[in-house]
Order: C-alpha cells, then structure tokens, then sequence
C-alpha cells in the first residue's frame, strides 16, 4: 500500500486530497439534487394525497410545487454553506492543522465509503454511477493517504509562568 504514496511529496498528497475531496463534495450534492430530493419529495407528497383524512381541497392549488421550490432553496443554502466550511476546512488542512486533518479524515471515509455504494450498487446502470463509483474509490485513497501523510505534531509551547 505505501508503493501508492511513496512517489508523492506532502505536498502534492495535500492537493491531491483536496481536489478529490472537493469532486466527492460536488458529487454528492450532484446526487441529492438530481436523484435523491426529487424522488423522495414524489414519494412523500404521494403519501400525503393518499391520506383519507386528507382532501385535496385542504390545500393550495400550487402548494406542493411551492413547497418544492421552497424546498430546493433551502437545499441550495445549505450546500453553499457546506461548500464553504469545507473550502475553509481544505486551507487550514494544507497549513498543517490537526483539527483539519481530523476532519478530512471523517470526511474521505464517510463520503468515499458513501459514494462508492451509490455508484456500485448502480454501476450497470452507467454514467454518472461510474464517475461515483471512482471518486468513492478516491476518496478511500485519500482517507488511507492521510494515515501515511499525517500532520506534524506540534511541541508544546513553553509556558511564560515561572514557577
């Protein structure tokens, strides 16, 4: 396993990291906006119009198609503020902080392991589920680099106090 890192400054492993990471970030979101959200939205307004203590009355004429597009913006919100914790989160990674390294740690095995089942289980399929299937298989590339490329200790500071 270490022949797949030893050609590789820390360096170019920090912006390898952080490239794949950013491509696993914008897969997911690419997963949950095209895939995800519009079919389990469809599946929960299904239950709701079958309920017979519900009418279709009781509600709206656009309601659902607002509710939607409310529901699209707020997702819209929530992605850019990941995109951004997580672009912060890459600079303070490459400046060598534990708590960075902590967290892409967290970050490449969950969102590796999680792309490459959404991608595999669907990999017949083609197209887009090859392109998660490979970045899951990097970003587990990455979550095993950062074992091999962990980040300097750093000694602690002496105190100004004297005893």
């Amino acid at each position: 396993m270490e022949n797949l890192y030893k050609n590789l400054t820390e360096k170019t492993f920090k912006k390898l990291a952080i490239l794949f990471c950013l491509l696993g970030d914008i897969l997911i979101f690419y997963y949950i906006w095209i895939d995800a959200f519009p079919r389990i939205f469809s599946q929960v307004t299904q239950q709701v119009k079958k309920n017979p203590a519900l009418d279709s009355s009781m509600f709206p004429k656009n309601f659902f198609t607002e509710l939607y597009e409310l529901s699209r913006q707020a997702m819209l919100a929530m992605f850019i503020g990941v995109i951004i914790i997580h672009v912060i989160n890459y600079l303070y990674y490459y400046r060598d902080k534990a708590f960075a390294y902590k967290y892409l740690r967290i970050q490449s095995s969950l969102g590796g392991l999680g792309l490459f089942l959404i991608g595999f289980s669907n990999l017949i399929s083609g197209g887009i589920n090859f392109a998660y299937t490979l970045s899951g298989v990097l970003m587990i590339y990455v979550f095993i680099g950062l074992s091999q490329f962990s980040p300097k200790t750093l000694e602690p500071k002496a105190s100004s106090k004297k005893v």
